[in-house]
């Protein structure tokens, strides 16, 4: 057990940076799937919290008939589900010539009154609770006959005189016009309305109302006018607001509303301007997570299984001198397993708290479209959990398929080096137009590139992978500036898709790169006793990454616009033909950067290379 473990400490540290580019792509790839995830979930749940606290109603019944409801019918839902979870009330809309209320006196910007006798009225409803924004000009004793209180819903702070603001209604009644007087008290928010722009009241009959004002509780206006709107709570909702199930529930239970009372019309959250934007916009993002996800975990996949592939070549001597000590093949492949766990795992726990960043940072943003209650603290791990499931499996399983297949061979060949590929012409030699115009260096970095496929597959691969998450996300938000569709949020996921896919690129290439230079040691040292200077010696690696890294910008433009359709497709907005012109020029001059910027990282190991230390290895 004792030389067991000595052995995998010492592989643990001579491999320390094969662990770390391991705990690096899983901490990119899981934590922005586990970050784009986890902020649908949230924003579920405080659409959730939100609507359980404020008691807001499931269904809206509207009656057809001008007399409204009968006291019969109002009894009728209250024995299905409750007198406490049903509120009557009346509900007229105004429309003024110039899309507001037509009221002396009232001012412009108003889109909601909610008219109730008591002072403390806001607070009184049982269903779609109100909140108290900011109180204005409180009246209650002195209130005279055919006066009472309204509440104003949105921009009344920007009202001149709003402290002791009034307003006239009249209303026709029993062959006679009775006017009545009406105090704007406060500025409240109704939970059912909780988008911050064009939040209409309701969709009614294929149409969007227009200014509403709600009348509760005040025995001379019922008296007046009819009671044509029903608030129902379901009392054993139980479900999930966003949940299909919870879509199942209000939907037969609309219908037997429908057959109960027959001439009504029964409007769900479904018609409701917040709720169904809330939703469609949780669906899109959720959408975008799916399509991205994909594209995250095969790039991390393959740069994760090409790094723990690489590590057992390395250790082919080792893997020899176990065999020869008796271990098994199960026992042999076990280090190896517990290094690629250890590393899978260190980068996804990393990956969960970088995920809840990402999270916090979209539901911020969301909070500029619609009003929200604080970030839901509860736990989302359902992406994480598949995201990170995925990388560890697939990890695990490919590094022991890699290990079995060395353990089957012999320690005395496995402690020979293996033997190097045949030289042969690389395809552009067989274009000698070509071939014989490029000077000794750039041959050179050609054989390189070329002679190597699947280090060339896998670096370009990668870019352009990164390059189409590049397009994708100034696509999106070119769509959410320039043309004005999206929301703030959909701006935020763009910003953080480019910013994921910067550090998808540098991390890829970083590591890819960063083998390659520990793979050629004796190489890089040769030139360096050749009389090459730092800068030559750099720029011999560079080239090759260079080169690589065009070609998967090259590819990954034509890639980027088909992740363009799916996205656009997921997001219901956007086209391949609206997407300007200048997105085309920045997303492969922002791929090179990323580019340029590891190099410059990588410096440092290539000048640095020990020349002795390097020339006495065997390859």
């Amino acid at each position: 057990m004792k030389t067991y473990l000595k052995t995998f400490l010492k592989m643990f540290k001579r491999h320390l940076t094969r662990l770390v580019s391991v705990f690096l792509m899983v901490l990119v790839s899981v934590g922005f799937t586990a970050g784009i995830g986890m902020a649908t979930e949230k924003m579920a749940y405080a659409l959730d919290d939100l609507y359980r606290e404020k008691n807001v109603s499931d269904l809206i019944v509207k009656s057809t008939r001008e007399t409204g409801f009968t006291s019969g019918e109002l009894a009728l839902l209250s024995e299905r589900y409750g007198k406490k979870n049903v509120l009557a009330g009346t509900s007229l809309e105004i429309r003024g010539e110039d899309g507001t209320m037509p009221f002396h006196g009232l001012g412009e910007g108003i889109t909601r009154l909610y008219i109730f006798a008591d002072v403390d009225a806001p607070q009184t409803p049982t269903i779609n609770k109100l909140d108290v924004i900011e109180p204005y000009h409180v009246r209650g004793a002195d209130l005279k006959d055919g006066e009472y209180l309204a509440y104003a819903e949105r921009k009344t702070s920007q009202l001149p005189g709003y402290e002791d603001m009034s307003f006239t209604m009249e209303f026709s009644a029993f062959g006679r016009v009775i006017e009545y007087t009406f105090y704007l008290t406060a500025e409240v928010s109704n939970p059912l309305h909780i988008a911050t722009r064009k939040d209409v009241s309701m969709q009614y009959e294929g149409e969007e109302l227009g200014n509403i004002i709600y009348i509760f509780d005040c025995p001379p206006l019922a008296g007046t006018l009819p009671v044509n709107d029903v608030y129902i709570t379901l009392p054993d909702r139980g479900e999930p607001v966003l949940s299909g199930r919870y879509t199942d529930m209000v939907r037969t239970e609309q219908a037997a509303v429908e057959e109960l009372l027959g001439d009504c019309a029964v409007l769900t959250l479904y018609e409701n301007f917040s709720f169904s934007s809330y939703d469609a916009y949780e669906d899109k993002i959720e959408g975008i997570g799916y399509v991205l996800m994909v594209v995250f975990l095969c790039v991390t996949l393959l740069v994760v299984l090409s790094t723990m592939t690489r590590l057992l070549e390395e250790e082919r001597a080792q893997i020899a001198c176990m065999q020869t000590l008796g271990y098994s093949p199960l026992k042999i492949l076990s280090k190896y397993l517990l290094f690629a766990f250890i590393g899978t795992v260190i980068g996804a726990a990393g990956a969960y708290f970088a995920g809840e960043a990402l999270s916090y940072i979209i539901y911020i943003n969301f909070q500029w479209n619609y009003t929200l209650p604080a970030y839901p603290l509860r736990p989302a791990p359902v992406f994480f959990i598949i995201s990170a499931a995925v990388i560890l499996t697939s990890t695990l399983v490919a590094t022991f398929a890699a290990g079995m297949h060395k353990t089957r061979e012999t320690p005395a060949v496995l402690l020979r080096p293996r033997t190097p590929k045949a030289g042969r012409k690389v395809i552009l030699e067989r274009i000698p137009l070509l071939w014989n115009r490029l000077s000794f260096k750039y041959k050179s970095t050609m054989r390189n590139v070329l002679r190597f496929r699947m280090r060339f597959v896998m670096t370009v691969v990668a870019v352009m992978a990164s390059t189409a998450l590049v397009v994708a996300g100034l696509a999106v938000l070119d769509c959410c500036l320039f043309q004005d569709i999206g929301t703030t949020a959909m701006i935020a996921v763009a910003v953080i898709v480019l910013l994921f896919a910067a550090l998808l690129n540098a991390v890829v290439i970083y590591t890819l790169t960063n083998i390659n230079i520990s793979e050629r040691n004796r190489e890089l040292a040769t030139l360096m006793v050749l009389g090459y200077q730092d800068n030559e010696v750099a720029l011999y690696v560079y080239r090759e990454i260079y080169i690589t890294s065009a070609v998967g910008i090259a590819c990954g433009l034509p890639f980027g616009c088909l992740l363009c359709l799916f996205v656009f497709k997921v997001l219901s907005f956007g086209s391949l033909g609206g997407i300007s012109w200048f997105v085309w020029i920045i997303a492969p001059l922002l791929s090179l950067l990323f580019t340029f910027i590891v190099t410059l990282m990588l410096r440092p190991k290539i000048v640095r290379i020990d020349m002795n230390e390097s020339l006495k290895a065997i390859e």
